[in-house]
């Protein structure tokens, strides 16, 4: 199993917004073949938020990225500019094979 793991740090002007955006997301993944599922997850503190993606494989995950369905699903994520016209949202995307579980 291949996952993908995406640290994003939200400014707090923004939280709220980006929380919503998750709890209200497009689901274009889920449609992908090869996905098994997605966790967004909140920090107890700070704000850096952590969004996984569990796939069967790299080769699914990398497809995905390639896909209408990947522009569908992150086009709201422009909506979170700063005071200079650039993103607010910092992004570390880290990759994993399953070891054990």
């Amino acid at each position: 199993m291949f996952v993908m793991m995406n640290r994003m740090s939200v400014p707090e002007e923004h939280r709220a917004r980006f929380e919503e955006m998750f709890r209200t997301r497009a689901r274009a993944v889920d449609r992908r073949p090869g996905f098994i599922r997605a966790e967004i997850l909140k920090p107890s503190h700070g704000n850096e938020y952590i969004v996984m993606t569990h796939w069967e494989s790299e080769q699914a995950f990398s497809e995905w990225v390639h896909s209408s369905e990947y522009a569908e699903g992150h086009k709201r994520a422009g909506e979170f500019k700063g005071d200079d016209g650039e993103s607010a949202l910092t992004s570390k995307v880290e990759t994993f094979e399953i070891l054990a579980t």
